[in-house]
């Protein structure tokens, strides 16, 4: 049955964290955290089934490459406690096929980049029921030259709300494409006037 799971937490120095090192894992891949002379090699890794860079038209190129954007993240940010991305985690409707899991996912991630972030996509699935995604998203503006100051506007508790919706309407929307009766709903069961 398709069940709603959507968490947004941010990834940062105050605990420890590299993006490089998050995108890495994510995404399965070896990459060097430049500024911590530190390879993090995941190519290990099992059950990455679906992995991009998502950019705003005005972003470099040089970007597709997850390395590069999460260096350059982590190169712009001095601060010892500096937030470096925000991810997203959404649970995938196993009612879905593989590719109808990843047109969703994308349709959802291209929706953070209409708003001007990058989205560093990585799609899971180790065929055990949990098919899910991770979307790391980057929290400065991006012209054509690279990364300008934060938008704080993504840090807007109305944003969150508007984000879980708009992943109910669209996985809602592939189930019907796609035939199925199942929904998700983004509010609580309390909100919902449920008993559980």
């Amino acid at each position: 049955m398709a069940i709603f799971h959507m968490s947004a937490k941010t990834i940062g120095r105050s605990s420890g964290r590299s993006s490089v090192a998050s995108s890495a894992y994510r995404a399965g891949e070896k990459i060097k955290d430049e500024r911590q002379d530190k390879e993090h090699d995941y190519t290990k890794k099992e059950g990455v089934v679906h992995k991009e860079v998502m950019l705003p038209d005005e972003a470099p190129e040089r970007f597709k490459d997850r390395s590069v954007l999460w260096n350059e993240v982590e190169q712009i940010e001095k601060r010892k406690d500096a937030q470096l991305a925000r991810e997203v985690e959404i649970a995938l409707p196993k009612e879905l096929n593989r590719e109808e899991q990843i047109e969703v996912l994308k349709e959802y991630a291209n929706e953070f980049v209409k708003e001007g972030m990058i989205a560093d996509v990585a799609m899971h699935d180790n065929n055990k029921g949990n098919p899910h995604a991770h979307i790391m998203l980057t929290l400065r503006e991006v012209n054509k030259d690279g990364f300008g100051k934060k938008n704080r506007d993504w840090n807007d508790k109305e944003k969150l709300e508007k984000w879980r919706s708009d992943w109910e309407q669209k996985a809602n929307n592939a189930l019907e494409r796609a035939g199925h009766q199942e929904r998700i709903n983004h509010k609580s069961y309390e909100k919902q006037g449920i008993e559980k």
